[in-house]
C-alpha cells in the first residue's frame, strides 16, 4: 500500500510539460466549441488540465509531445479514459488500462 504524499514535497510539472499540457487544454476547449458558452470552454479547460497534470505527474508519464500533435480524437479517446478511471488526489490508475499516449518505456504498474 503507498504512503500517503507528503505535503512539503509537492509534486511540480516542469515549465515545457506544463506549457505542452496548456496547448493540449485549448486545443481541447476549442474543439468544443460548438455550441458551449464561454463558462463551459473554461471548465473543459480547467478538466482537461488537471486530468493530465494527475496522470503526468502521479499515474503514468505521458507523450505530451507526441499528444500536442496528435489527432484531436486521439487525445479526446485518452481524456475519456482518464475522466472514468483516474482517481485524481491518489494518482490511482488501473493497470489494466493502456492509454495511447502513455510513455513507452514505464510499465503499468
Amino acid at each position: 500500500m503507498p504512503k500517503p504524499a507528503d505535503p512539503a514535497q509537492t509534486l511540480c510539472v516542469s515549465y515545457e510539460d506544463n506549457e505542452r499540457i496548456r496547448r493540449i487544454c485549448i486545443r481541447v476547449a476549442e474543439h468544443s466549441r460548438d455550441g458551449q458558452d464561454r463558462a463551459v470552454r473554461k471548465r473543459i479547460f480547467d478538466v482537461t488540465g488537471t486530468l493530465l497534470r494527475e496522470c503526468h505527474l502521479r499515474a503514468r508519464p505521458l507523450n505530451l509531445d507526441a499528444m500536442e500533435r496528435a489527432n484531436i480524437e486521439q487525445v479526446l479517446s485518452d481524456l475519456s479514459l482518464l475522466r472514468k478511471n483516474l482517481s485524481v488526489g491518489t494518482g490511482y490508475f488501473p493497470p489494466t488500462i493502456r492509454l495511447r499516449f502513455q510513455q513507452h518505456n514505464q510499465e503499468a504498474a
